[in-house]
C-alpha cells in the first residue's frame, strides 16, 4: 500500500513513524516544500554556526512524549530530556518577580511569600488534577466523526462540570484574588495563540499540566527531534521529497487517489495533508474552503551574543495592564506599548548550540498579524524590546553578534494561515468536534489530515496525539491497512 503525506511537520513525521512501525511493508512518501523537515519545529542558524529553536521551545507532557515515541519504536536513547526547574520566572512591570517551581509545596510557599494565597494554589492543583483526569480522555484523546458527537448528554454534562463556558482567565478568579496570579495561571493560552480573556477554560489545563509534570528541554534543541525522526524514517525506507511543492490533491469518484507535484501525477492509496489546514483545503479537488479564524501573530527575535546571558532558561516579562495589552493586540489589532515578552535562554543548559564563548537567545512577543519588519522598526518595537532586555542584561546591545527577525508576514509566506503562528485560533467554535478532524470530509474517502489546525490542538505532544488518532482512523477505514500484506490499488 502506498501512502503520501503533504508536509513534513511533526504530525506527518510521527504518523509515519507509527505506521512504519506497525506496518513495515507500507510504502510512505513525504512531500515537503522546504529544504528540510520539521515545519514549525525548526531552527535558525547564524553565521558563526550557532543554532536556536525557531518555533516551539517549551516541552510539556514529557511522559506522554516518551510513551508516544516508544509506541512508534523510536530508540529511547535518541531523546535526552532535561528538566528545567524553576520552570520559569515571571517579571511584572511593577517590579514583582515570581518563580514557578514543579514541587507543589515549594510553589505554595512562593505564592504565600508574595501574595499570601498558597491555599488558593493548593485548591487549584487539586481541582485541576481532577478536571484533567476527566477531560483528557473525553475531549483530547479521542476523535469525532461529526459535530453532533459533542452533544451527547454525558459530554454536555462534563463540559458544564469543567466550566468550559468560562474563559481561561475568568476561571482563575475561582482560585486567586491577585490579578498577577490570575495572569500567571492563564497566560499559557498564548502558547497556542489564544487570548486568555477569550479562550475557553478547557485550554487552561495547560498551566496545570506544566506545574504537575514540569517543563523540559530536548538536548540539542527541540528542532533536533524532527531531524532524528527523519533519520529513523529514512532507515525504515520512507521516501522524502524535499523542495517539492504539492499543487493539488486529486479526488476522483469520492476518493483521494493522487497528488500533483510540478505537473506530474503521483497515485496513492491514501493522502494525508499536514500543512496549516485552512491552506490545505485549497489544494483538494472539489472542496470549497471554509472560513477560519487564525491564531495570534508573533514577532520573533533571535540573537547570538558573546559570553553567557544572565537570564533564566524561560522568562515571561509582563505588563501591569495585561488585559489591556491583550485587548490592544487581539481586539484592536494594534501593537501594545508594553507587550508581554517571553525569553528563552537555552545556552544556560546546553552548550552544544553555540560556539565556545557565545550564547543564543530567543525572544517572542504576541502581536497582530499582517505586519512586516518595517512596521516594527518604524514603530520602535524592536528597539523597545532590546531596551527591556538590556535592563536585565547590561550592555546587551554591545554583545550582540547577529540578530534575526521573523514577523507575522514572514510566517504567512512560510505557509502559516494568515500569519498566525499556532494554527487556527483556540475558540470554542474551533475546538473539539468543531475543529477539522483526522478524516476531515465525510464525502471524501482516503483523505486524512493532521497538524496544529486539526483536532486536538497545537503543541508537539498534542499534535502527536492527533497523529495517533489519524492512524487509528486509517486502520478502522482501511482494513488495518489491508492487513499489511495485500497489493495496493495504486500498484495494480
Amino acid at each position: 500500500m502506498n501512502i503520501s503525506f503533504v508536509g513534513a511537520g511533526i504530525g506527518s513525521l510521527y504518523a509515519a513513524l507509527l505506521l512504519t512501525h506497525k506496518y513495515p511493508s507500507l510504502n510512505v512518501t513525504i512531500y515537503e516544500k522546504e529544504q528540510r523537515v520539521g515545519g514549525r519545529l525548526n531552527y535558525v542558524e547564524f553565521e558563526n554556526g550557532a543554532r536556536v529553536d525557531e518555533g516551539p521551545t517549551i516541552v510539556l507532557l514529557p511522559g506522554k512524549l516518551k510513551s508516544q515515541l516508544l509506541e512508534a519504536g523510536f530508540p529511547e536513547r535518541e531523546l535526552e530530556l532535561i528538566e528545567v526547574d524553576p520552570l520559569y520566572r515571571l517579571r511584572y512591570e511593577d517590579g514583582t518577580t515570581f518563580y514557578k517551581y514543579r514541587d507543589i509545596e515549594r510553589q505554595a510557599a512562593e505564592i504565600d511569600r508574595l501574595f499570601n494565597e498558597g491555599d488558593g494554589f493548593r485548591k487549584y492543583m487539586t481541582q485541576k488534577r481532577e478536571e484533567y483526569r476527566l477531560g483528557f480522555d473525553a475531549f483530547l484523546d479521542r476523535g469525532y466523526k461529526g459535530k453532533t458527537d459533542l452533544f451527547e448528554p454525558k459530554l454536555l454534562m462534563l463540559l458544564m462540570r469543567l466550566k468550559a463556558y468560562e474563559t481561561a482567565h475568568e476561571n482563575m478568579k475561582r482560585f486567586f484574588k491577585d490579578e498577577r496570579l490570575r495572569v500567571a495561571y492563564s497566560l499559557q493560552t498564548l502558547y497556542i495563540g489564544g487570548n486568555p480573556y477569550d479562550t475557553p477554560s478547557l485550554y487552561g489545563l495547560i498551566p496545570y499540566r506544566e506545574q504537575e509534570e514540569g517543563i523540559w528541554y530536548v538536548k540539542g534543541g527541540y528542532f533536533s527531534l524532527a531531524t532524528k525522526i527523519e533519520q529513523e524514517l529514512r532507515r525504515r525506507g520512507v521516501t522524502f521529497e524535499l523542495n517539492a511543492n504539492v499543487e493539488r490533491v486529486r479526488v476522483e469518484q469520492g476518493q483521494a487517489n493522487a497528488v500533483i507535484v510540478d505537473g506530474v501525477i503521483h497515485p496513492y492509496d491514501a493522502v494525508v495533508v499536514n500543512g496549516d489546514f485552512p491552506l490545505m483545503e485549497r489544494l483538494i479537488d472539489g472542496v470549497k474552503p471554509k472560513s477560519y479564524e487564525p491564531s495570534s501573530g508573533t514577532l520573533l527575535l533571535y540573537f547570538t551574543v558573546t559570553g553567557e546571558i544572565e537570564l533564566p532558561v524561560h522568562q515571561f516579562d509582563l505588563p501591569d495592564d495585561f488585559a489591556g495589552s491583550m485587548r490592544t493586540i487581539f481586539e484592536d489589532g494594534k501593537l501594545s506599548k508594553y507587550p508581554a515578552m517571553y525569553t528563552f535562554n537555552p545556552s544556560l543548559i546546553d552548550d552544544s548550540l553555540a560556539p565556545e564563548g557565545t550564547s543564543v537567545l530567543y525572544v517572542l512577543v504576541p502581536v497582530p498579524r499582517k505586519l512586516e519588519r518595517e512596521d516594527f522598526e518604524t514603530s520602535g518595537a524592536i528597539e523597545h524590546l532590546i531596551g527591556r532586555i538590556e535592563q536585565m542584561v547590561p550592555a546587551f546591545r554591545d554583545r550582540v553578534l547577529e540578530m534575526k527577525v521573523r514577523t507575522p508576514m514572514d510566517a504567512e509566506r512560510f505557509g502559516l494561515f494568515e500569519g498566525g503562528s499556532f494554527g487556527i485560533a483556540p475558540k470554542l467554535a474551533q475546538s473539539a468536534a468543531f475543529k477539522p478532524q483526522a478524516r476531515p470530509y465525510a464525502h471524501i474517502d482516503r483523505l486524512y489530515a493532521v497538524g496544529a489546525s486539526v483536532h486536538p490542538c497545537g503543541g508537539v505532544p498534542i499534535v502527536m496525539i492527533g497523529s495517533q488518532l489519524l492512524v487509528k482512523r486509517m486502520e478502522e477505514e482501511m482494513g488495518a491497512l489491508y492487513h499489511d500484506d495485500t497489493r495496493s490499488v495504486s500498484s495494480l
